[in-house]
């Protein structure tokens, strides 16, 4: 399929609703990139951090402490502000260079004035989310992948809602809100296509 413009696509999602495995199959079919958690592996390259470090405090909101090996912005700032402001920089620079599709850190808010800017949330009912968690991470206790839902939900929505003015999960400022229990990942990429063609970015 090919881009007739320009297109910059955030991707906000619930965990477990297969946010992730729809932005890749997308990133596949537009030929397009993808960024993720790769922005933390360029980050730490770039200013000589520890990837694994960054991994601990990726979405999620820190308390303010001291850390003088990261030459970044206020001393005291948190981690977490100052890896928040690494990414947006990142988010930034390549949505100036071309079409890319951002999966979570908020950056669905921090594109927000760019005309360019398809705004895309990921939803599925609990149980289903559950289940794929289940089968992804290949736990076999429901209760304990509950937990890990519930966990890391509660993570990206403070994070979100600390970040930017809006509700983590709203559709508000969004384009799409996509069930993806009822299309699947394939049916939920051919229906962010469509969008696309609808919107003439993509050629049908």
């Amino acid at each position: 399929m090919k881009l007739k413009k320009k297109v910059l696509i955030a991707i906000g999602r619930e965990y477990g609703s297969g946010g992730h495995a729809i932005g890749e199959a997308l990133s596949k079919e537009l030929g397009i990139p993808l960024f993720d958690k790769n922005i933390l592996s360029m980050i730490a390259k770039k200013h000589g951090l520890n990837e694994d470090l960054l991994n601990d405090e990726d979405e999620k909101v820190s308390n303010p402490f001291f850390e003088p090996y990261i030459a970044y912005g206020i001393e005291t700032a948190s981690l977490s502000s100052r890896l928040y402001s690494l990414q947006a920089n990142i988010i930034r620079d390549e949505a100036e260079k071309h079409s890319a599709i951002f999966i979570g850190r908020c950056a669905d808010d921090i594109l927000k004035d760019d005309p360019d800017l398809i705004s895309i949330f990921i939803y599925a009912p609990r149980n289903d989310r559950i289940q794929r968690i289940m089968t992804v991470e290949d736990i076999s206790d429901s209760l304990a992948a509950e937990k890990i839902v519930r966990r890391i939900e509660k993570s990206r929505r403070a994070y979100y809602q600390f970040y930017t003015d809006r509700k983590w999960a709203s559709p508000e400022g969004r384009d799409l809100m996509i069930n993806s229990s009822a299309l699947g990942i394939e049916g939920s990429v051919k229906l962010i296509e469509d969008f696309l063609i609808l919107k003439g970015i993509l050629e049908p």
